[in-house]
């Protein structure tokens, strides 16, 4: 076995020798066998063994190629990809432009064209170059993780090859994976948990340490609970059923704003879980958020291989839309809206969700498409039990991204399709290997601790009350009225308006409560729920 495959890797450099004697582009190989560069690159440099039928097939290309070559048929094809390369001295003579098109056409891009050569190769490579090296990264991971290798590479810096205009976006993409102010981020996008007490004041003030007095009390709430409190995004809901007991739910914006709490207080989102598990409680939810900031998954892409089975997983089920058909009112923007891909039904315990996050901040806030911060996000998304152990691995590591990846690989993975072999054994895609590679770049759990604000009021108003406003006080002007000052000055505010004035005008350190958190009380809660 070991002879065969030694044997093999020989042909190989003899098939790889015979390519390029012939002029026949790396590209091209594969694509007449039907696989990528990337795969033949695994193949002739070990990292793939090749079988007996591919070596043949390989050596059966080389030959048609070598007779097309000799009836002419791929000179008069190259002198038609060669017109794109004239120099000031006219045209190529006849003996030379089979080997100045050999020359000019980068291996693993496709045919040069009028907007592929309109603008500098060189100046952009060298751009590429100096940013590599802001970023610390050398040459050899650059290229090897670019899929070319070193001295290729020189060759493109030098300009004695020209890059296409395909090749440097590939470039460029995967040198964004290496942007120290792009690293991936993770963080918690959604929690809910239930405490097994009917005392509200024990969880915001206990658990949570908030003092009440800056809570606002609604008579109303969701999920079957009576009444609620809120600070800002931070919900609070609480019924006199012990069944039910508190339950506090955190989306995006409230996990931020709590954030800004678990900051002053300094604590982790550890100390808190470990916290509420003393007291008892039970986690419903748990969303883990992590953001592509390099932008390197595709997600368009994802979804075709999804389609076509090239997506392994565990899941049975899987789907895909844009999200601007969700958008009644801009259907006109409908196509460019961005895409999302869950995996998994949404009725289970867990799936995923993955979606172009700077497609839809443009949405909700017009935020321009290169200005976001964030270009993907992938949401592993738990609940009740699934969410109750990915807790206790969490509390166990204190290692996010260990816990996040852990689950992403046991789901599922992406792969491209190899006709050499059975599908459980397909390579992964490389962006997937990408994005995977997150977890081992120590990548931390990310906080971004955002105080509570009136900005979407703000907001609100600047978008429905101010150009009404403004009406009425131009009539004012022309009648010589005054009807805006009038309602402004005679409004009432309400108990929930002045509670948001105070909650405006507080510290978070005057917000938190000072209280010493000792065991007793946790025993005694411990207690009431054990009797109950």
């Amino acid at each position: 076995m070991v002879a065969d495959v030694e044997k093999n890797r020989e042909m190989l450099k003899e098939i790889e020798k015979k390519r390029k004697e012939l002029g026949l582009s790396q590209v091209e190989l594969a694509k007449r066998i039907g696989f990528s560069r990337g795969y033949y690159n695994m193949l002739i440099h070990g990292k793939k063994p090749a079988s007996d039928k591919l070596i043949d097939q390989l050596q059966n290309v080389l030959q048609e190629y070598r007779k097309e070559k000799e009836s002419g048929y791929v000179v008069q094809k190259e002198t038609i990809l060669a017109d794109n390369f004239r120099t000031a001295d006219g045209v190529f003579s006849a003996g030379e432009v089979v080997q100045k098109a050999t020359e000019e056409i980068i291996e693993g891009c496709i045919e040069e064209n009028e907007d592929s050569i309109a603008f500098d190769p060189v100046e952009w490579i060298t751009n590429l170059e100096t940013r590599r090296k802001s970023y610390g990264v050398s040459q050899s991971e650059y290229a090897e993780t670019a899929g070319i290798n070193r001295s290729y590479y020189s060759v493109l810096l030098t300009g004695k090859k020209r890059a296409t205009k395909k090749l440097l976006e590939h470039l460029e993409m995967v040198l964004e994976i290496f942007n120290p102010d792009k690293e991936m981020e993770i963080l918690f996008d959604y929690v809910r948990i239930r405490f097994a007490t009917t005392d509200e004041r024990r969880v915001i003030e206990d658990a949570m340490n908030i003092r009440m007095q800056y809570m606002i009390e609604e008579a109303h709430s969701f999920y079957g609970y009576g009444r609620q409190y809120i600070y800002g995004d931070i919900t609070v809901m609480v019924s006199p059923e012990h069944e039910k007991g508190i339950l506090l739910e955190l989306k995006g914006k409230g996990c931020r704003q709590f954030e800004a709490f678990l900051k002053v207080q300094k604590r982790t989102w550890y100390d808190f879980f470990r916290t509420a598990r003393e007291m008892g409680a039970v986690f419903k939810r748990i969303d883990i958020a992590i953001n592509d900031r390099a932008g390197i998954l595709n997600i368009p892409e994802l979804i075709v291989k999804c389609r076509r089975d090239e997506c392994i997983t565990i899941f049975h089920s899987y789907k895909d839309y844009q999200s601007g058909e969700l958008i009644r009112n801009r259907e006109k923007d409908a196509a460019s809206m961005g895409n999302t891909l869950y995996l998994g039904s949404l009725k289970s315990e867990i799936y995923f969700c993955i979606y172009e996050k700077d497609y839809e901040q443009y949405v909700k806030n017009g935020t321009p498409l290169d200005e976001a911060e964030t270009k993907n996000r992938f949401e592993i998304r738990l609940k009740d039990e699934r969410a109750e152990v990915a807790v206790d691995d969490l509390l166990e590591m204190e290692d996010v991204a260990c816990t996040a990846y852990s689950i992403i690989n046991h789901y599922v993975r992406f792969v491209d399709a190899d006709p050499e072999k059975e599908c459980r054994n397909w390579p992964l895609n490389e962006r997937w290997v990408w994005f995977l590679n997150g977890q081992y770049r120590s990548i931390k759990l990310t906080t971004k601790p955002e105080e509570y604000t009136l900005d979407r009021t703000l907001l609100w108003l600047t978008r429905q009350v101010a150009p009404s406003l403004k009406m009425v006080q131009k009539l004012d002007d022309l009648r010589g009225t005054r009807l805006a000052k009038d309602m402004i000055e005679e409004a009432n505010l309400s108990p929930h308006h002045k509670k948001i004035l105070k909650q405006q005008q507080a510290a978070l350190d005057d917000v938190v409560t000072a209280r010493q958190k000792g065991r007793k009380w946790i025993d005694d809660l411990k207690e009431e729920y054990m009797e109950s």
